[in-house]
């Protein structure tokens, strides 16, 4: 048994090494009837197997359809925490379109992760697989349980990600800003932000909301950070299309120039925000200034006047720079 077993994780690991994708896909059904047994040699603790049948499941990139019957049971509530953290770990190669998993699969699942101890190990698996089931409108907006905090984690997308690339659609971007949760709503911003892909049919709202939801004195810290990630993100990609590729061979010259000019745009867009903002307490020190200078009569030189001058320069010094705010 020992013997056999370890010649099957051989031959997978070798396959998945060489990014044999077309060979693991015409294996997909054997390697995907493997699943119940590596999720229960996950659970008794005897073989390595779910990591190497992960690995595998990345590299064809989906598995057989017909794994609905192994995860079933489990995300119902039978099994023990093993069982569904295996289910998690391999969620996001299951095709999610829903000719094959329906909505009550895609409810079961959110159950399931809403409940689950979160782990990092896990959540960018349980990202990816909430972008996809969200792009196929599988997830009720409003019974979701605690799903969507597990954006918080911001844990890191693989270079090829299925949900963060669908994770820009329009529908997706409505569904969290419906949310009203401002920290999950940048968190969101920052999972799909990547030099990998280009953004979808969501870009137009991500540029409106930023104006609309990061407005403002208050949002500053926030679009301190989400400036940070798109400086990130455009780093990476000057670094050229051919240093992009190494890790995701398949990426297009044309949504390479797509992403490029949609992060450049969203960058722009939030750097003026913060330029409104400063026009805004530039107005507002100027009339502090000219009040309190009417105020005080220009040839006394009283100490009440000398009082009101070094508190306007306190006042200058704690908001220039702008002060440090809650992170959202």
């Amino acid at each position: 048994m020992g013997q056999v077993l370890g010649l099957i994780i051989e031959k997978l690991t070798t396959l998945a090494d060489a990014h044999d994708k077309d060979t693991l896909f015409r294996k997909r059904k054997a390697i995907t009837a493997l699943f119940p047994f590596a999720a229960l040699q996950e659970r008794d603790k005897q073989y390595p197997i779910l990591d190497v049948f992960v690995k595998t499941s990345r590299a064809c990139g989906l598995l057989w359809d017909h794994i609905g019957p192994f995860l079933e049971t489990p995300l119902n509530g039978a099994g023990d925490f093993s069982l569904k953290r295996a289910i998690m770990l391999v969620s996001p190669y299951i095709s999610w379109d829903e000719r094959f998993f329906g909505e009550d699969m895609a409810q079961a699942w959110a159950a399931t992760a809403s409940t689950i101890p979160k782990e990092e190990e896990i959540a960018p698996s349980i990202v990816d697989t909430l972008f996809q089931i969200t792009y196929w409108k599988l997830l009720q907006p409003h019974n979701h349980g605690d799903v969507w905090s597990w954006l918080t984690l911001r844990p890191p997308l693989p270079p090829v990600c299925s949900g963060r690339y669908l994770g820009s659609g329009s529908g997706v971007v409505r569904t969290v800003r419906g949310l009203e949760d401002i920290g999950i709503l940048k968190s969101y911003l920052l999972l799909v932000w990547s030099e990998w892909d280009f953004l979808r049919d969501g870009f137009d709202e991500m540029c409106n909301l930023i104006c609309e939801d990061f407005s403002g004195i208050e949002m500053y810290p926030c679009r301190a950070d989400l400036v940070e990630r798109l400086d990130q993100v455009l780093g990476q990609m000057n670094r050229g299309l051919e240093y992009l590729r190494q890790s995701k061979p398949e990426f297009h010259e044309t949504y390479f120039q797509i992403g490029r000019k949609q992060y450049g745009k969203l960058r722009g867009i939030l750097l003026e925000e913060d330029r409104k903002t400063l026009e805004v307490l530039t107005r507002t020190y100027f009339r502090l200034i000219v009040h309190f200078d009417l105020l005080t009569p220009v040839d006394v030189q009283s100490p009440t006047r000398h009082l009101c001058v070094r508190s306007l320069s306190h006042i200058r010094r704690s908001l220039y720079p702008l002060p440090t705010l809650p992170v959202c």
